[in-house]
């Protein structure tokens, strides 16, 4: 079986993927329409400002008696930075669809921090009010992340095209990674609450230091935890499988090929955060913004577009190791037979 094994070609690596992502966009250069329209948008559009909320957020907090008297200038340097989120932030950023792997410069955080708002805002005050346009957003930023996500997945994997139309490929994106969105959300809550409940247990029983070490362990099982789930969006785009599959084949590759799937990984934060900053750095202009965008929506497309290669790359190879074990194995038994 290890022969078996040894026959198989060497599946797509790290470099290659990142390659055959960029030649896929300087081949089809229109998959960088949709980024390019949301970050338009979110430039040139009307802003939903959520500053009111923030500022109210900050005043609440200040205003308790035990944490006016304990403000350190740590504190007040991050209450003014969170103050300056909530004056430069747009709400329209949810349009952006951030989880299908759409690119949008001006939809990050950071990105909206850094820069100065160029259009006129529209006020929220109520919190009902922001509220429904959170529900509204989402779904909306969902779908035209879906659209573009299933373009994109056709262009990398041609079968992707004969097995379904395009928009019923994008709706089964759509309702899948939304479902997923809504898991992972869920996952949080109950994560957050059993952190809370095992902290206070720990403090009772071991003393506040017993705390520090279960943020420690609580931290390092998130980090894991989201890269085994690397794939999950990779495997709903190309292979049409539902939430519950495309978990079990996202862990399964990465269990199979943790060391590559890791170092793709640092390779797209690397060339994502380090271009983010170049483009924040001649962002001050119109000239260097739209380069910026345009330079951000290029590189995040092919970035994308590699994930999906190795995805599909590393989960046939598997399949077909599979595949080939298992006739090793029958031929082994015809033979004692």
């Amino acid at each position: 079986m290890s022969s078996t094994a040894e026959t198989l070609e060497t599946p797509l690596g790290v470099i290659d993927s990142l390659q055959h992502g960029f030649d896929l966009i300087n081949r089809r250069p229109w998959l960088l329409i949709i980024p390019l329209l949301v970050d338009l948008l979110l430039w040139r559009g009307p802003r939903l400002s959520i500053a009111p909320l923030f500022a109210r957020g900050v005043d609440l907090f200040t205003s308790q008696p035990e944490v006016a008297t304990s403000l350190t200038p740590d504190m007040q340097t991050l209450l003014e930075t969170f103050r300056r989120l909530g004056d430069s932030y747009n709400l329209l950023a949810l349009l952006a669809g951030s989880i299908t792997g759409l690119p949008s410069l001006l939809a990050r955080v950071d990105v909206a921090t850094g820069l100065a708002p160029v259009s006129p805002a529209v006020t929220l005050h109520d919190f009902r009010q922001v509220l429904l346009y959170i529900v509204l957003l989402i779904p909306a930023g969902l779908l035209i992340g879906s659209v573009w996500l299933a373009f994109l997945a056709r262009a990398t994997a041609p079968e992707a095209s004969e097995r379904q139309p395009a928009w019923r490929h994008a709706g089964w994106i759509w309702f899948n990674t939304g479902l997923y969105l809504l898991l992972l959300a869920g996952a949080a809550l109950i994560m957050g609450v059993l952190f809370a409940l095992f902290s206070s247990i720990l403090i009772l029983l071991l003393g506040p230091s017993s705390q520090y070490a279960l943020l420690v362990l609580s931290f390092w099982f998130t980090i894991w935890f989201g890269i085994g789930l690397s794939f999950v969006i990779s495997a709903i785009a190309l292979d049409g499988v539902n939430v519950a599959r495309a978990v079990w084949r996202s862990i399964n590759v990465v269990g199979r090929n943790l060391s590559s799937t890791i170092g793709l990984l640092l390779l797209i934060l690397l060339l994502s955060e380090g271009f983010t900053r170049i483009w924040l750095l001649i962002g001050g202009s119109t000239l260097g913004l739209s380069i910026g965008i345009l330079g951000h929506a290029y590189i995040g497309v092919a970035l994308t577009a590699a994930t999906l290669l190795f995805y599909r790359a590393r989960y046939e190879h598997w399949q077909r190791l599979r595949q080939n074990v298992a006739e090793a194995r029958r031929k082994q038994a015809d033979t004692r037979l």
